[in-house]
Order: C-alpha cells, then sequence, then structure tokens
C-alpha cells in the first residue's frame, strides 16, 4: 500500500493517507541497516544509506498554541513552525475559501503541512506537558495571522489530523495562542519528500514559473513514486473492507464538514455588548474588569478568549461572536480569571496590568 506523506488535506478520508509523521533520520538508517542485514544484503555499504527522495529541513520558530486534552483536561501544546521547504497551499481569498466549504468538494483546497510525533517537554512550572510540532510553508503562516476564517480553518484541521492519527482529542475552542513564547522546548528536524511537494504543486490551477521550475527541478513522474528503492504504481487493488472503512471516514467528514462549514459561516459577524472598566489603586490602573453578554451561548465550551500583552480577543465561532481591541495596558495573561454566568449570558473576565515601568 501507499505510506502516508507528509502532507494534511482538508478531507478526513485524505488525512488518512496523505500524513506522515517526522522520524529521526538516523534511526531510518539504523532501521535500513538492519532490515539488510536480516535479509543477508551486505554486498555493498553504500546501499544501507536510505534513497534521498525527501529533505531533512529544520523549520523556524512561528507561534506556540496551548490546548487542553478532552478527556483529562492536561495541557497539550502546538510548536506551530515555518520552513520554505513545504509548500504554500494555492493563494485563495476569505471569500473563495468559504465557497469552497460550502461547497459539495471542500477537500479540493489543501493545506501542506508536516506534523511531528507528540513528545513530552517541560512548561514553564517545570512541569512535564506533550507538545508536538506542525511545520507549514511561511506565506500562509502569514495568512492564518491575518486572518480569523484561515485560523479557524487550520486549527479544525489541526484537531482533526491530531484526533485521527494520535487519538489526542483537544478542546480546540480553549486553545490560546501564547504571546510571550514562539515554542515550547525544541523544535525538531521535518523530512519533506519530494514526491509530496510535486504532488501539491502540482495540483495548483494557476502555477507561477517558480513553481513551473520547481517541478522540473524534482522531476515530473507522476505515474509512480519510490518506496525504500521499490518503485510502486498509483493505481493498486483495495480489498472490500478498505472500502468500507474509507466510505465510513468520508461520512464521518461530511458530518464534521457541515458543523465547520456552519461556524465559519458566522464567524466575526457580531460584536457583544460590553462593559470595560478600570480598577484604580493609588491613582494607578491595577486590573481591567471587562463584562461580555453573549445571549446565544450556553456554554462556556463555545466561548473563546485570548488575552494578549496588550490585546483582549473574544471569539464565539458558533454564534458569530468577536471581539478584538488594543489597550493602553501591559495586561497579565497568566493571572487573568474569566466567568460565564449560564443564567444571565454574562462573561466576566478579571486582567491584572502590569505597573508601568
Amino acid at each position: 500500500m501507499m505510506q502516508p506523506t507528509n502532507f494534511l488535506d482538508a478531507d478526513n478520508s485524505l488525512i488518512q493517507q496523505n500524513l506522515r509523521f517526522v522520524r529521526n533520520e538516523v534511526e531510518d538508517e539504523l532501521n535500513q541497516y538492519f532490515s539488510c542485514a536480516q535479509s543477508g544484503d551486505t554486498t555493498n555499504s553504500s546501499s544501507l544509506a536510505p534513497p534521498r527522495d525527501y529533505k531533512i529541513v529544520q523549520p523556524k520558530p512561528g507561534v506556540c498554541i496551548k490546548s487542553f486534552k478532552t478527556n483529562s483536561n492536561e495541557k497539550f501544546f502546538i510548536n506551530v513552525c515555518q520552513t520554505d521547504e513545504i509548500p504554500a497551499p494555492e493563494d485563495i481569498t476569505e471569500e473563495e475559501l468559504a465557497e469552497i466549504l460550502q461547497s459539495e468538494a471542500p477537500s479540493s483546497f489543501r493545506i501542506p503541512m508536516s506534523i511531528s510525533d507528540p513528545r513530552t517537554t517541560k512548561d514553564k512550572s517545570n512541569n512535564s506537558v506533550d507538545v508536538c510540532d506542525i511545520a507549514i510553508n511561511p506565506k500562509f503562516f502569514v495568512k492564518v495571522q491575518k486572518s480569523f476564517l484561515f485560523k479557524d480553518f487550520f486549527m479544525a484541521l489541526i484537531a482533526e489530523a491530531l484526533n485521527d492519527k494520535y487519538n489526542v482529542q483537544l478542546k480546540i475552542e480553549k486553545s490560546i495562542i501564547l504571546q510571550n513564547r514562539k515554542f515550547i522546548g525544541a523544535l525538531v528536524q521535518h523530512r519533506v519528500r519530494n514526491n509530496d511537494v510535486k504532488t501539491v504543486i502540482s495540483s495548483y490551477k494557476q502555477p507561477t514559473e517558480a513553481d513551473k521550475m520547481k517541478l522540473k527541478e524534482l522531476g515530473q513522474t507522476s505515474a509512480e513514486f519510490v518506496s525504500g528503492g521499490k518503485k510502486i504504481p498509483l493505481i493498486q487493488e483495495v480489498e472490500a473492507s478498505e472500502v468500507d472503512i474509507l466510505k465510513q471516514k468520508t461520512e464521518n467528514f461530511k458530518e464534521n464538514s457541515s458543523k465547520i462549514k456552519q461556524d465559519i459561516s458566522l464567524a466575526g459577524t457580531t460584536e457583544p455588548e460590553f462593559k470595560l472598566r478600570a480598577k484604580l489603586c493609588e491613582n494607578k490602573v491595577e486590573e481591567l474588569l471587562a463584562e461580555f453578554y453573549l445571549p446565544k451561548c450556553i456554554s462556556s465550551h463555545e466561548i473563546t478568549l485570548d488575552v494578549g500583552e496588550d490585546r483582549i480577543l473574544l471569539e464565539s465561532m458558533r454564534h458569530g461572536y468577536m471581539f478584538d481591541k488594543f489597550v493602553n495596558y501591559s495586561l497579565n495573561q497568566e493571572r487573568t480569571r474569566a466567568i460565564f454566568d449560564k443564567t444571565n449570558k454574562m462573561l466576566q473576565v478579571r486582567i491584572p496590568t502590569y505597573p508601568v515601568q
């Protein structure tokens, strides 16, 4: 069967087939060495080297996302990092993305990414936490930073991929982008397959001259691909049981896709009623008190609150609420507290401030 690739598609059935995990290059070489030794093939030491149909890249920092597991409420961190070796998805507008998501083929828009195996590291309190790295193209990283629609779509895909491959269910609505650090632990190296790069660039409807040159450099041969030194045809027989599994995954994706499309179509359409007050101590602002009236929300799980160094961002993608304001104070993110009153539909937020230097 075809091995999974580095890249993640919007279609859950394609996620199953098109996602490769990062492995240690030295481990790969050792595995190949021992597989050759067991078969008695020791005729040529140069044959022990793995086929170089991929590149080992070291991504640059991007942002660090803190989320929580649904089953245990344990922290789970995601380092979103950047590398030019992973091609960007085709450049489309928010309107075009919304149209694609509402179409019958939401999987037609692909986001190439590379996801590392989850590992354990230490947080700032020296507690053991799980973390994984997700590498994307820098151009798409900028688009995710600037667009709430692309960010929400990207986060939905991340959650789907981690659940599908590692059985890690995250409270994605509770995820927070950390403002004071770009990654946690150490970023790992990623292996980017040439064949995966060709597949993505070949899907572009309007490739640039640079894209065409890249394809020429890689060698545009898609009739077969190489794995472990063996050529494997892309057309293969599939067992009936695999077809049933694929159908089930497709049905599950359609259900999830409908919800995502509905949520994204409402994102950021209404600014909620709010009050923002300052608590003074010796004529200095000691704390900001914020109240948000969210009549459509029935649970805090429907609300995302992100407090930055000087920014307050509140969002309820399901109900279309969006509050995004910068303030003239240095906010203490770690000591921020929020309570949602389900009876009065009121979210109360207390944000301590740092003293002015």
